[in-house]
């Protein structure tokens, strides 16, 4: 250890000398036996402690060669009274168990330099009994090892001191287990094994029973206050790093972060108490010992770190079999995908019919206890009716708040609320991932459905119009193409999207928690489906660009529909005025006033016509504008790492229908079909 900072730090500030010219200096023995009080930093005759100037003064007439050794000396009570005041203002756990332990060390150390000093006195008292000599010299060469391991010791108390508490204590004097000064090595290695008695104390309880003792807040994971139970797996508990000592690995400490998490989750949430593990037995019987620490844990491949790791693997072992056998956890993942994914096409296609014209109604008007009417309708309707009643209880209905100009389609979501454990660990419900996830499968099969309807409305409008109002011809062959042109590219998306990567990715998914042992990989395993259905579904922030072109396609969709109905509702009204007109002429005979009448309404429904085409005509060129658009950035994504985002593209893009119209989509899909060779 370099020890030029260490008497720096250790010298005391000045030594004061009084002038006292008229008398004689005073003898060796007088003036050591004020020192061994010194060494102690009690006050004597001859050298007296300045508690406002924090130093040795010494009033007797000293010679020059006295003043020298003095000075030197008195250093050893410097240096006591700084440790002596770190004992004193640490004892009786004032600032911890952990501090106090390190006190405790240093007394002890004391006590050793307290017992030299005896037997110096001793020496001294028989060489002046016996009329020897004892000089100041001879307590110079006794100083030497004591002055080197005071300064070690104040040098370890300057270290710690401050607002250091628990581990962040054991980090500071971890080191000095490995320095090459034997006596700091030999020191710091007692201080460690009383420090971490105390944080061995709490880790073995966190880990066996969950709960946190730690009346002086000294252990490195603390609970956060007014923290509810649905919260309690992700914010009731957390680690402050600060805390955690220098010694211990990452793993460790997560390993006994998520012990303890386990039993706390069991007892608290769960409300189930199995058997002890054989590992947490084993911390059991270390707890209750009360004389365990923390020091092997320096050395790599511990008995305790392997001790941690098992605990922590049976335990979410134990945690894992209770949520799968007791609360159905698979089953309600196979849950979570049939509906709230919209795996369960029969009962979302029931579901869409019976809704719909609730749907398109102001959102003012309507009420979750319908909702939830027709989501029994449609179970009752398709193959939900044999799905587990578990999943089927779990199943609701909820409607998000309102603006007041939203429709049906805006506020209505189901909701898979499991409750207790599983919604602690995996926030099924409420407006997490599933539910963001709901919302955009919702509005991919609303926009579908409205295709369909378009699609059906069109074909009958041809059937029963299609030589009674002739005028009606071009646009509404205008309006099939469009709609089949957006009933192609919608469908290709919801095919990649529920097919391409929900269907794969659950099959992934469940491969691998079938396979799992432990709760962490489960965990990991659902995250990671989650995480990879919503960057492949192009719904991250990353992919925010290519997710706003989709909804344009969508709000065209949307905008289509708006303008057909109302010329649906023209048209059917001009089909009956004509069929009434005709109708009326067979019975009555006509004249000149119901043929005039008659052109004007037909040059008036003329008029709407071309209005109508026209419209359609900019629907049509500013889709296959965007729709460009989307394929472009489509292609552009696909180059990182979705190779199925290519291939979706070529899919909407078939025969090249978009891009041999545009050169810059052409050289674009060109391109990345050549990188990817």
């Amino acid at each position: 250890m370099n020890k030029d900072p260490l008497r720096n730090m250790s010298t005391p500030k000045s030594v004061k000398l009084s002038k006292q010219e008229d008398m004689d200096t005073i003898s060796d023995i007088e003036i050591i036996r004020s020192l061994l009080y010194c060494f102690q930093g009690v006050d004597s005759h001859w050298i007296e402690f300045n508690q406002n100037e924090k130093q040795f003064i010494v009033t007797a007439p000293l010679d020059f060669y006295q003043t020298s050794k003095v000075n030197r000396l008195m250093e050893l009570g410097y240096l006591h009274n700084i440790v002596q005041e770190y004992i004193e203002n640490n004892n009786d756990n004032k600032n911890g168990s952990v501090a106090s332990g390190i006190a405790h060390c240093l007394h002890e150390e004391l006590c050793v330099y307290y017992d030299s000093i005896n037997k110096l006195q001793k020496e001294v008292n028989e060489a002046y009994e016996k009329s020897k000599q004892y000089s100041l010299g001879n307590l110079l060469c006794w100083s030497v090892l004591w002055l080197g391991q005071l300064q070690d010791l104040a040098y370890t108390v300057k270290m710690i001191d401050g607002n250091k508490r628990g581990g962040e204590l054991v980090s500071v004097i971890a080191p000095f287990a490995y320095c090459a000064n034997p006596y700091l090595q030999q020191m710091a290695t007692n201080m460690i094994k009383v420090a971490t008695r105390p944080l061995m104390m709490i880790m073995c309880h966190w880990m066996v029973d969950g709960e946190l003792l730690d009346n002086y807040d000294e252990f490195f994971i603390y609970q956060c206050p007014d923290i509810n139970n649905l919260d309690m797996w992700n914010n009731r508990y957390a680690i402050r790093e600060s805390m955690v000592p220098a010694f211990f690995t990452k793993e460790d400490v997560n390993r006994i972060f998520r012990t303890g998490r386990y039993i706390n989750f069991l007892h608290t949430i769960c409300k189930s108490k199995p058997d002890l593990t054989p590992s947490r037995k084993t911390l059991k019987d270390l707890r209750n010992s009360g004389d365990k620490d923390l020091f092997p844990m320096l050395e790599q491949g511990s008995i305790i770190s392997d001790l941690i790791n098992k605990a922590c693997t049976e335990s979410s072992t134990v945690v894992l079999d209770i949520l799968k056998e007791k609360f159905k956890l698979f089953l309600h993942f196979e849950g979570l995908r049939r509906y709230m994914l919209l795996g369960q096409g029969d009962f979302v296609t029931s579901l869409l019919e019976i809704l719909q014209p609730h749907l398109d109604k102001s959102s003012g008007t309507l009420g979750p206890h319908t909702f939830r009417n027709f989501l029994d309708t449609a179970v009752r309707m398709s193959n939900a009716q044999y799905d587990e009643p578990t999943i089927l209880k779990t199943l609701d209905v909820k409607l998000l708040l309102t603006s007041g100009e939203d429709c049906g389609w805006d506020i209505f979501q189901l909701n898979y609320a499991t409750g207790g454990p599983l919604e602690t660990i995996f926030e099924f419900s409420g407006s997490g991932k599933y539910s963001i996830m709901f919302v955009f499968l919702w509005r991919l099969k609303r926009i579908d459905f409205v295709l369909s309807q378009m699609w059906r409305e069109l074909n009958l409008q041809i059937k029963t119009s299609y030589h009674i109002v002739p005028e009606i011809r071009y646009a509404l062959k205008w309006t099939n193409n469009l709609v089949a042109e957006m009933v192609h590219s919608v469908r290709q998306i919801q095919f990649y999207v529920l097919s391409d990567v929900i269907e794969t990715e659950w099959e992934h998914f469940r491969e691998a928690i079938n396979k799992a042992s432990l709760l962490e990989t489960v965990i990991e395993a659902h995250n990671q489906f989650l995480k990879n259905i919503f960057k492949r579904s192009v719904q991250t922030e990353e992919t925010h660009d290519l997710s706003k072109k989709m909804r344009q396609l969508f709000e065209s969709v949307l905008e289509l529909r708006g303008i057909q109905e109302r010329f649906h509702s023209q048209s059917e009204h001009e089909l009956n005025r004509r069929k009434d007109l005709e109708k009326y002429i067979e019975e009555h005979g006509t004249c000149n006033e119901i043929e005039n009448n008659d052109a004007e309404a037909k040059e008036a429904f003329l008029l709407e016509v071309d209005r109508y085409e026209n419209i359609i005509k900019e629907i049509s060129n500013s889709y296959k504008v965007d729709l460009v658009k989307f394929l472009k950035k489509l292609i552009k994504v696909s180059t990182d790492d979705q190779e199925a985002l290519h291939s979706l593209a070529n899919r909407i893009n078939f025969n090249k229908y978009y891009s041999k119209n545009d050169q810059d989509l052409e050289k674009c899909a060109t391109y990345i079909c050549r990188s990817h060779k």
